[in-house]
C-alpha cells in the first residue's frame, strides 16, 4: 500500500509538472520555439556528430561478444572518457540487461564510469570560457581522477569485474541493431536537450534568478540544470581564475539535472536506481571538488 501512494504521488508531481510545462509553452510559445531551435541545433551540430559514432562502436562491440576478452570496467571507463556524458551509462546499461555483469558491479563502475569528454573541458571550458588552457587540464584531470576515487568509494569489496559469456549472431544484423540502437539513444538524448533548455530559459525568462543576491548561489542554480550553462554563468563572474576552475570542476563532474535525466534514460532495466545514481554524482563533484582545490593551489 505504501508502495501504491508513493508510486501515486510521484506521478501526480509528474503530472503536475507535465502540465506547467504546457501551460509554460502556450504562455509564451516564442520561447519555447526559440529553445527548441536552441537545443535542435546545439545536438545536431555537436552533440549527434560527438556521440552517434560511439553509440555505434560500443553497441557493435558489445554485441560482437567483445567484452568477453576485455574488462567491462576499463571497456566502459574508457570510452566514457573519449566520448563523454552519457555513453558510460549506456554501455552499463547494456552490459547489465544482457546480464553480461552483476547489479553490484554495475552499481560499481557507474560511480567512475560516468564522465564528460575531454573535448568538452579543455576546449569548450578552459580554453573557450575560462581563456586558460592550464585551467581546462586541471579541470580534466580533476574530473576524471574524482571518478576513479568515486568508484574506490562506491566499491563494496574488491575484485576484478569480469564479464560473462555472450553468444553473437550474424555480423550484418548485430550492426543493423547497434545503428537502431544508436538512434534511439540520440533521440533521447535531443529531447533532454530541447526541454532542459526550455526550462533554463524560462527561469532566466521569468526573473527568477533576481530573487538570489549571492551570485553563487545563482550559478549552482543555472549548474543544478545544465552543467554547460553553468560553466558559461562561471566564466562571466567576477571571480578568480582559481576560483572559476574549482567551481567548473564540481559543475561539470554532478553534470546537471539534464545530462543525470539522459544518463538515468540509458540506465532504465539495469537495476539502478534515481537516487543511487545521484548520490555518486554528488559524490564526484565533492571530489573534483577537493582535489580541484588543490590542484589550483599547486599550480596556479
Amino acid at each position: 500500500m505504501d508502495i501504491f501512494f508513493s508510486g501515486l504521488k510521484t506521478k501526480t508531481i509528474a503530472a503536475g509538472i507535465a502540465l506547467l510545462s504546457c501551460i509554460a509553452m502556450l504562455v509564451l510559445p516564442q520561447a519555447a520555439i526559440l529553445s527548441a531551435q536552441k537545443g535542435i541545433a546545439l545536438w545536431a551540430s555537436s552533440v549527434f556528430p560527438a556521440l552517434f559514432p560511439f553509440f555505434i562502436c560500443a553497441n557493435f562491440l558489445n554485441r560482437l561478444g567483445a567484452i568477453d576478452r576485455l574488462n567491462p570496467a576499463a571497456f566502459a571507463f574508457s570510452m566514457s572518457v573519449m566520448s563523454g556524458y552519457p555513453v558510460g551509462a549506456k554501455i552499463i546499461r547494456d552490459l547489465r540487461v544482457r546480464d553480461q555483469i552483476s547489479l553490484r558491479d554495475a552499481k560499481r563502475l557507474i560511480a567512475f564510469c560516468s564522465t564528460s569528454g575531454p573535448t568538452f573541458m579543455l576546449g569548450a571550458v578552459g580554453i573557450g570560457m575560462l581563456g586558460s588552457l592550464k585551467a581546462g587540464i586541471i579541470v580534466s584531470a580533476c574530473h576524471y581522477l574524482g571518478a576513479i576515487l568515486n568508484g574506490i568509494v562506491f566499491s563494496a569489496r574488491g575484485g576484478r569485474i569480469r564479464g560473462k559469456h555472450n553468444i553473437s549472431t550474424a555480423i550484418a544484423h548485430l550492426l543493423t541493431e547497434a545503428i537502431l540502437d544508436a538512434l534511439k539513444s540520440m533521440g533521447i538524448i535531443l529531447a533532454y536537450i530541447v526541454l532542459f533548455m526550455f526550462a533554463t530559459d524560462l527561469i532566466q525568462f521569468s526573473g527568477f534568478l533576481n530573487l538570489f543576491e549571492n551570485i553563487y548561489l545563482r550559478i549552482a542554480i543555472k549548474g543544478i540544470f545544465e552543467m554547460t550553462v553553468g560553466c558559461s554563468a562561471v566564466a562571466y563572474t567576477a571571480v578568480t581564475l582559481e576560483a572559476k576552475t574549482v567551481m567548473c570542476a564540481m559543475l561539470i563532474s554532478f553534470s546537471g539535472i539534464s545530462i543525470i535525466g539522459q544518463s538515468l534514460s540509458m540506465l532504465s532495466g539495469s537495476g539502478i536506481s534515481g537516487g543511487y545514481f545521484l548520490l555518486t554524482k554528488i559524490s564526484h563533484a565533492f571530489w573534483a571538488g577537493i582535489l580541484a582545490l588543490g590542484a589550483v593551489c599547486i599550480f596556479m
